[in-house]
């Protein structure tokens, strides 16, 4: 008998504590509601609590990192191992909320032209983050370390649900359909990569969303800091911003 095809495959960043990664794996278990999830961890490969989680979350599968090793490479390995029809990727600093993942399924189910959606974001203090972006200058991707590139996305709000340039946030969610059409994520770009490849989406007239009914609990720093696997050089983000510019001609 052919297993079928999990609904969404999961990528998460688990660099917090073992209690923190613990919590995000329960909340995504206890909200799955009827979706059918299969589980990739990126993690450093010192960690010792990886036997004890695979006992606890046997769907789950590890990808360590090696040193010098970044996350988009990893994102890159779980693409292509994962059988979900949906992709999406987390940092272990997210809880989510009931009904999140079935609300972000059955849009992109519904919705055959959107290749990306998101979830509403509050951090642990309530604060809506702006995960709906506008598409950034060059100068913006300069920003000091915490500063998002561009800016929210026009008519963004605590209420408000639609599209934007790009996602900025944990819970980027991806249709295959996308992947098969425009490749994986870019290899060379460590922090900006969800820039490039929601500009792919774009050009290939694919459409990015951000949901209101699918919310989840976390922050835009926390995330950023899961991209750089804790590291931020400025030379690292001075050549991705050059690269950028030089693929997409950004102003």
């Amino acid at each position: 008998m052919v297993e079928p095809f999990p609904d969404l495959t999961v990528c998460v960043a688990g660099f917090g504590p073992p209690e923190t990664t613990r919590r995000f794996l329960r909340t995504l278990h206890d909200t799955a509601d009827h979706v059918a999830l299969e589980i990739f961890l990126i993690c450093r490969g010192d960690r010792r609590d990886l036997s004890t989680l695979q006992a606890e979350f046997p769907e789950l599968t590890i990808l360590a990192l090696h040193s010098g090793s970044y996350v988009n490479g990893a994102v890159n390995q779980a693409i292509a191992a994962s059988r979900g029809r949906y992709f999406s990727v987390w940092d272990d600093n997210t809880m989510v909320a009931g009904g999140c993942l079935q609300g972000l399924v059955d849009f992109l189910d519904e919705v055959p032209d959107a290749g990306i959606a998101g979830p509403k974001m509050r951090d642990e203090e309530g604060e809506i983050q702006p995960v709906a972006r506008r598409f950034p200058s060059f100068f913006s991707l300069l920003a000091p370390t915490g500063s998002l590139p561009g800016h929210p996305a026009v008519g963004w709000n605590e209420y408000a649900g639609g599209e934007s340039d790009w996602y900025a946030g944990p819970g980027v969610t991806i249709s295959r359909l996308l992947l098969d059409d425009i490749g994986k994520i870019h290899p060379g770009l460590m922090l900006y990569w969800p820039i490039d490849l929601c500009l792919r989406a774009r050009r290939a007239g694919w459409h990015v969303h951000y949901l209101r009914d699918a919310q989840a609990t976390g922050s835009l720093s926390a995330w950023q800091q899961s991209l750089t696997s804790g590291r931020e050089l400025w030379w690292r983000r001075l050549w991705e911003a050059c690269l950028l510019k030089t693929t997409w001609r950004l102003r």
